[in-house]
């Protein structure tokens, strides 16, 4: 089985409608990072595990706070409904071959996270000399012992793209499943936090020259 680990920051909007659709035959952990909203109450409610944090500490952070309560194979899924549990199935029969899968996302990105995401495919790629598609998905799964060899450190966005780097550096399997995705509002990164990702991928992509140096 897997467990699905769901970090979600004053998605009380959306957080229900989340839940509703993912099964309760899988191990769900919704991280409350910092909400101000009724996030944690509704979840509650509904019966799933919430793990409150007092202060929103990022999405990565988040993220490890659940990979460390989980029993089993981890799933990550955002919390904003943009993506459909039906996919769910499809990351636990691959992680079978791989050891990290990712979802990528065809169609129904919305044109500035579009544009976004292609320079952090094209960093990340430069980086890793690997080709990517869609390193900003947050669906997205990974074997739990895998999980903790990576030593991820990043706290907020750029966690996903840190965790795709160190898995090419240790020589992990990855693998990429299509997904389906659904956007009815513009959220996500502030402009603040793309330009931390960006600072964060252009120190990764100087690093070779850096030790060619010393």
């Amino acid at each position: 089985m897997a467990t699905i680990v769901i970090p979600a920051c004053n998605e009380a909007a959306k957080i229900s409608k989340t839940l509703k659709h993912t099964p309760k035959k899988y191990n769900v952990i919704v991280v409350d990072d910092g909400s101000s909203d009724s996030t944690a109450k509704i979840v509650s409610g509904l019966g799933f595990e919430c793990i409150q944090l007092k202060k929103n500490m990022g999405k990565g952070y988040a993220c490890r706070i659940g990979a460390e309560h989980a029993d089993s194979e981890i799933v990550f899924m955002d919390a904003d409904a943009q993506f459909s549990a039906n996919d769910i199935p499809k990351f636990i029969k691959t992680l079978k071959h791989y050891d990290i899968v990712l979802g990528e996302r065809i169609a129904g990105i919305p044109l500035q996270r579009r544009a976004a995401n292609r320079l952090a495919a094209w960093l990340v790629s430069r980086i890793t000399k690997r080709k990517f598609r869609d390193v900003l998905c947050g669906f997205r799964a990974i074997k739990k012992s895998r999980f903790f060899e990576l030593e991820l450190k990043r706290n907020g966005y750029e966690f996903e793209s840190e965790m795709l780097i160190k898995a090419v550096r240790k020589g992990m399997n990855i693998g990429t499943v299509p997904v389906t995705v659904h956007y009815d509002r513009i959220k996500g990164m502030t402009v603040g936090k793309s330009i931390w990702l960006g600072i964060y991928l252009v120190k990764e992509a100087l690093k070779p020259f850096k030790i060619s140096r010393q």
